[in-house]
């Protein structure tokens, strides 16, 4: 029960939107709670934190300090290693996600790699500081946000995972291709308030969530056991329901048969005598 309510706890804090972790598929993956970080890590963190919230609300943010944090949470804070990613122009032309129909090509700014296949596992995409992930970017004539972008991204590119940052929200999407998407958003200034939320996101994205666990503990595979667990609930859900209305309905053909010839209205019923 205590895991329980811890794991619930944390998923409070962040907004979700469409599917994601259930419950029983975290209490399996970490029955033992969340991973701990050291305290050192999360001085560290606040004070880089502190150092870029001062750029990005100045009159002339420097655009080097705000990159410079971003690369922080991927390769300090999450642990991706610098030959697992690839930027730019390195990045693998099946990435490049053509939509003529809005006249525009889609790009990751990042990728995360896989050393086994070669292929992306993750893809980043990093906005301003100002830049809201679900609001239309200024001057585009095609109005989606930037986490409707990266849903087309990752589906024309076929990978599942993606990660959009303005810096203070950090917004996991994930959409696989013909099914659902779903993402969620952790918010910087509530780690150090609720260190449960840093937890989790690293946990979750850390690198060995990718390569040091067993295939069916990754972070994709938990998603699509979380997919299938709350389709098993919906489905059970709805065999309660239908059910119901057949036991319903069944009272009601029975009280029907009921009625005989002696039955009286009163008040518009009938009422058997």
């Amino acid at each position: 029960m205590h895991i329980a309510r811890h794991h619930a706890e944390w998923l409070a804090l962040i907004d979700v939107s469409g599917p994601f972790l259930s419950l029983p598929v975290l209490i399996r993956a970490f029955p033992d709670g969340l991973d701990k970080l050291d305290s050192t890590v999360t001085r560290e963190l606040r004070l880089a934190y502190e150092e870029w919230l001062d750029n990005a609300g100045g009159l002339r943010p420097d655009l080097a300090i705000h990159r410079a944090w971003a690369d922080y949470v991927l390769r300090t804070i999450l642990e991706w290693p610098a030959e697992l990613i690839v930027e730019g122009p390195t990045l693998p032309a099946s990435v490049a996600v053509s939509m003529p129909e809005h006249g525009e090509t889609l790009r990751p700014d990042a990728a995360l790699m896989d050393p086994a296949t070669g292929k992306p596992r993750l893809l980043v995409k990093r906005l301003a500081s100002g830049q809201d992930p679900e609001k239309p970017l200024p001057g585009a004539r095609w109005k989606a946000s930037p986490v409707s972008r990266m849903i087309d991204l990752l589906r024309g590119a076929d990978v599942r995972l993606g990660l959009v940052t303005n810096g203070e929200s950090w917004v996991l999407v994930h959409a696989p291709r013909g099914e659902t998407s779903g993402q969620a958003t952790w918010y910087a200034a509530l780690w150090g308030e609720e260190p449960a939320t840093l937890q989790a996101f690293r946990s979750l994205l850390n690198t060995g969530r990718f390569f040091a666990v067993a295939e069916g503990d990754t972070l994709e595979a938990l998603l699509t056991e979380s997919a299938a667990n709350q389709q098993e609930v919906t489905e059970q859900l709805g065999l309660q329901v239908r059910r119901a209305v057949e036991v319903l309905v069944g009272r009601l053909a029975a009280a029907d048969k009921g009625y005989g010839p002696h039955a009286v209205g009163r008040g518009g019923r009938a009422w058997a005598l």
